[in-house]
C-alpha cells in the first residue's frame, strides 16, 4: 500500500507543478501520510524532479526550510 501512496504523490505533485499553493498542499498532505523512508525518497526525488525548473526548486527549498517534509 506504502508504494501506491508514493507513486499517487508523485503524479499529483506533476499535476499541480504550475501552482505553488497546490504544490506545497500535495507535500504537506505526503508529510502526513507517508512513512519516513517514502518521504526521504520523496525529497530526493523532488529535488531531481526540479533539477531544471527553478521556479519549483524556490518553492520546494521554502517547504525544506519550514520542515514539513522532516521525517
Amino acid at each position: 500500500m506504502g508504494q501506491m501512496l508514493y507513486d499517487y504523490t508523485k503524479s499529483s505533485i506533476k499535476g499541480v507543478c504550475s501552482s505553488k499553493e497546490l504544490f506545497v498542499k500535495e507535500i504537506i498532505k505526503a508529510a502526513k501520510i507517508l512513512s519516513v523512508h517514502e518521504k526521504d525518497k520523496l525529497t530526493n526525488w523532488l529535488f531531481f524532479y526540479t533539477a531544471d525548473k527553478p521556479e519549483m526548486q524556490k518553492w520546494l527549498h521554502e517547504v525544506i526550510d519550514k520542515k514539513i517534509l522532516v521525517s
